[in-house]
């Protein structure tokens, strides 16, 4: 897991919601129909129609659940990601910065700290070892 991938959650989590609104909401069109009463004096009317054109629905709406579905399983994979890690403070400031997207300094007061540093050094650090972690599994071949 890298810190790009984690920063991006909460676009995600966004993105997912955008999309949940869209999918409510698929773009209704409109026409309009002449007709008259059916009793004399057989007054035309104009009568507004609206709805959904089920062809082009259909199509959009699969388009907006597949994409959807890949979002929720990046956010899910994630989600299992930071429910592995060991250190309950660690996966605490993971959890508050980049799935709930809090500031640092947000970040520190919820912790019980008033230096936004800490947090901020402690994920840093742990994000580097991470990295050498993944480095050491996987050498570059030169």
């Amino acid at each position: 897991m890298t810190q790009e991938r984690l920063e991006a959650l909460r676009s995600l989590r966004r993105q997912a919601q955008q999309l949940q609104e869209q999918l409510r909401n698929l773009p209704v069109i409109q026409d309009s129909v002449r007709g008259s009463m059916i009793e004399y004096p057989y007054i035309e009317r104009r009568v507004v129609v609206s709805g959904m054109d089920e062809l082009q629905g259909k199509r959009l709406r699969k388009q907006l659940q597949t994409k959807l579905e890949k979002i929720q399983e990046e956010i899910e994979a994630m989600e299992l990601w930071l429910n592995e890690v060991d250190d309950a403070q660690m996966r605490m400031i993971l959890r508050l910065r980049y799935r709930n997207g809090l500031s640092w300094q947000k970040v520190a007061v919820a912790m019980g700290h008033y230096d936004e540093q800490y947090p901020r050094r402690k994920c840093k650090k742990f994000m580097d070892q991470l990295k050498n972690d993944e480095d050491d599994e996987f050498p570059m071949i030169k």
